[in-house]
């Protein structure tokens, strides 16, 4: 069995150990995937698993999303565990690149209350997106989605702006918030009225370099947040 296939059965031992106890040793993996200690200790450290370190629900979703982004075919197993949910995996992928962030950000505008899934940020750039667990749907269910997180990114704008979200938006002149629906299956239109409709794939990719001017190109359109007590562009 080669390295590849002995990684995927880790990760998959792994998840089945954790539905039944908060941590587990890389000794019991390997028993369970039948590969040798030595070499299971090598392949997940080469996902940034320390010398000795136990794997938990919290290191494991890491190690998930660093082995799909090397292109091993785990991302079912993700979103299939109890454990894991799209939302934190994108905020995983998010923290991947150099972003903080937080998820199911809650926010009280006017008496109406708003949640954002995901919202990241790195230096002036920041993005608020709904995560999606959908099959492939029609293009009027997409804009739909997306002209309901232009109303909840316009709340948190609104309100971080004045600093209600602890660490966001306070910090630069300007910041430029992006609204994004990201859905496990690349959308038939990738923009709606200015709104990201992309894939986990794709959102690697725009993470990978993160440019305006490449945005821009795509049709996004950001929220400009001016430094404290200005209303939103």
């Amino acid at each position: 069995m080669g390295a590849r296939f002995r990684l995927e059965a880790l990760l998959r031992c792994a998840a089945e150990l954790l539905s039944s106890k908060g941590k587990v040793t890389v000794e019991e993996v390997s028993r369970c995937a039948r590969a040798p200690l030595a070499l299971a200790e090598h392949l997940l450290e080469e996902l940034g698993l320390k010398a000795g370190e136990e794997l938990d629900e919290r290191t494991l979703p890491l190690l998930l999303i660093r082995a799909w982004m090397k292109g091993y075919s785990i991302l079912d197993l993700a979103l299939r565990s109890g454990w894991s949910t799209l939302e934190e995996l994108v905020g995983v992928i998010f923290g991947e690149f150099g972003f903080q962030y937080r998820r199911r950000v809650r926010v009280k505008v006017e008496g109406k209350r708003y949640e954002v899934d995901v919202l990241a940020w790195r230096g002036d750039t920041a993005f608020c997106v709904d995560c999606k667990r959908w099959a492939r749907l029609r293009e009027s269910a997409l804009r739909r989605a997306a002209q309901a997180q232009v109303e909840r990114c316009r709340a948190l704008a609104r309100c971080a702006a004045s600093g209600c979200v602890e660490g966001f938006g306070t910090h630069h002149t300007r910041t430029y918030l992006y609204p994004a629906v990201v859905s496990l299956h690349k959308p038939r239109i990738p923009v709606y009225e200015g709104v990201l409709l992309i894939d986990l794939y794709t959102l690697v990719y725009l993470l990978k370099e993160v440019d305006p001017l490449r945005l821009a190109e795509l049709g996004a359109e950001p929220l400009v947040m001016e430094a404290p007590g200005e209303p939103p562009l």
